[in-house]
């Protein structure tokens, strides 16, 4: 468990979170907050939390996949929009447009990385079951059978619960550290500037 820990903190989306931050803060011209730092990386990881309810109904529904709740943009996007901009209404009025800002595009780019899945991502989900991913620099859809096979996949793995949360963790890359390392950067330019003001 420690092991899918260190992925996740090095990962993709912990990079997406520190670089989203600094691009948003730096743009709207806010000084460093911890707390819109952990709403950034929260943001990148948002859609990943239906790994809960996937984990508790996998069994008993069939499921093979953890994009049965959170990796419905249309919904999801329209209820982050909606509950960002109230919740910052009541917490950050002077900051209103900034945090539905930071986090409806973190959660994008939450949907940008999985697009880059070679299943790809269902963007029309849940009104179409089709899958759109970037190949050579352009977007394309999944064939049936691409995505047929990777169910049969899936499903002849039988992992249990344990498994399901470790195997799904990516093993750190050297791009992927590289990836981390500039946004970590990027965070620590961000703070030192901000610092000399």
């Amino acid at each position: 468990m420690l092991l899918t820990l260190i992925r996740i903190f090095f990962g993709v989306d912990m990079a997406l979170g520190l670089l989203n931050y600094v691009a948003w803060s730096w743009a709207m011209g806010q000084r460093f907050n911890f707390i819109f730092l952990a709403l950034s990386i929260l943001s990148t990881h948002l859609p990943d939390w239906d790994m809960i309810p996937f984990l508790l109904l996998r069994k008993r529904y069939r499921l093979y996949s953890h994009w049965i709740v959170g990796h419905h943009p249309v919904f999801v996007l329209s209820a982050v929009v909606a509950g960002s901009y109230f919740a910052a209404k009541a917490w950050a009025p002077d900051a209103v447009g900034y945090t539905v800002s930071l986090i409806t595009c973190g959660v994008m780019l939450h949907f940008l990385h999985d697009t880059i899945n070679p299943i790809g991502f269902p963007w029309l989900s849940p009104f179409s079951l089709a899958h759109f991913r970037f190949q050579r620099g352009k977007p394309m859809i999944v064939t049936k059978a691409e995505l047929n096979a990777d169910e049969r996949q899936e499903r002849a793995l039988g992992r249990t619960a344990a498994s399901e949360i470790t195997d799904r963790a990516v093993p750190i890359s050297k791009g992927m550290f590289l990836f981390w390392g500039i946004g970590v950067l990027a965070l620590t330019a961000f703070v030192f500037y901000q610092s000399k003001k």
